[in-house]
């Protein structure tokens, strides 16, 4: 084999004191930092992180709002800051939109970028990908980053001052990506090392979630910081991370994200629901259809015990909508580049009615 392939795996420390590891991290950087950041984030993390970047004995050159979307007129805005100019590194503090537009702003600035994950709801806090928007909200692209940022620090206190709907979604995402990286390479294909350790990876983010979420969503909604909790913020931002830098970009999506996008051309998805929650809708879809019956009876069942939905009218739908606006930007999107077998509109459809009168063993 003699074609390059170079893996950047995520790293990571987590914690509540995870912050004490700054000055380790970032002091090989420099000593000069800019914080870009999403104001209902910044509000609730400042109080640890100005600190901390203060014990580190690192220099905040500034504090930026990202903006309210992931566009690359902002992510522009922030590269050519004179903030951004003046420090050796840049930190992400917010969301997912928030850390996709200053990930993609410091790759085109020439500098380091941290992140420190505001809520627990995707892995963009360790991937090496910005997914971004247009200016109306809706989706435009997913470039390709040089390198992914090089630490994430999760603190548990500050992802608990997040409503806990953004936990619950966070779980059906991840579980999204050990169904979709399985099933796009499950035609029989020889699997490069980096595919084969995605792939395997990706168990983390199912199996230990059928154990932890529901007691880590009970646990979120109570304040405490326990095992399952930990574990579960792990299998949502570091696991599908791992996945999603190492496997080859063919197993990197699938009918679930597909058909998010789709679901988003209409406009009160966007509007009223999560990501993570319309994906986990995909999964059980991308699971009929695949007739992964042992898969789909777990996912169904975690999915209705902590309320991810498990049919249309979950997501505000009826049962006899023919979805052909819906399935037509599904079918387009980049997540069904690569499939195991012929994946069409009307294969969906029937993978969605099957659902609707699918029941699990008791």
């Amino acid at each position: 084999m003699n074609k390059l392939e170079s893996i950047y795996l995520p790293q990571f420390t987590i914690g509540e004191d995870a912050f004490d590891a700054f000055s380790v991290e970032m002091g090989r950087y420099g000593n000069k930092v800019v914080v870009v950041h999403g104001e209902k984030a910044w509000n609730a993390s400042k109080e640890y992180v100005l600190p901390a970047l203060s014990k580190a004995g690192l220099t905040v050159t500034g504090e930026l709002l990202y903006g309210h979307e992931a566009t690359y007129a902002n992510m522009e805005r922030i590269a050519a800051s004179p903030e951004v100019k003046a420090a050796d590194m840049v930190i992400a503090v917010g969301g997912g939109k928030c850390i996709d537009t200053v990930k993609l702003a410091a790759d085109y600035a020439g500098k380091p970028v941290f992140t420190i994950p505001s809520i627990a709801s995707n892995c963009a806090p360790v991937t090496k990908i910005s997914i971004m928007y247009n200016e109306d909200g809706s989706f435009k692209d997913i470039p390709k980053l040089k390198q992914v940022p090089a630490h994430c620090f999760i603190n548990p206190k500050i992802v608990l001052a997040a409503p806990v709907r953004y936990l619950w979604a966070g779980i059906g995402d991840a579980m999204a990506k050990h169904v979709e990286s399985s099933w796009s390479a499950k035609a029989g294909e020889a699997l490069s090392f980096g595919s084969e350790l995605g792939i395997t990876s990706g168990r983390m983010c199912f199996y230990p979630m059928l154990k932890d979420a529901a007691k880590a969503m009970e646990d979120a909604k109570q304040g405490t910081v326990s095992e399952e909790l930990q574990n579960t913020l792990l299998n949502i931002i570091v696991s599908p991370g791992i996945v999603s830098v190492s496997v080859h970009p063919n197993y990197n999506g699938g009918v679930a994200h597909a058909l998010f996008y789709g679901l988003t051309s209409r406009k009160h998805i966007e509007k009223n629901h999560l990501h993570g929650e319309v994906v986990s809708y995909g999964t059980l879809v991308n699971l009929i259809m695949d007739k992964d019956w042992e898969k789909l009876e777990q996912a169904y069942k975690l999915n209705q015990s902590i309320k991810l939905p498990v049919c249309l009218a979950d997501l505000e739908l009826e049962q006899d909508d023919p979805l052909e606006d819906v399935l037509e930007v599904t079918m387009a999107n980049q997540e069904l580049s690569h499939t195991p077998y012929p994946v069409t509109k009307e294969s969906i459809r029937q993978a969605i009615r099957d659902l609707e009168s699918y029941r699990p063993e008791a």
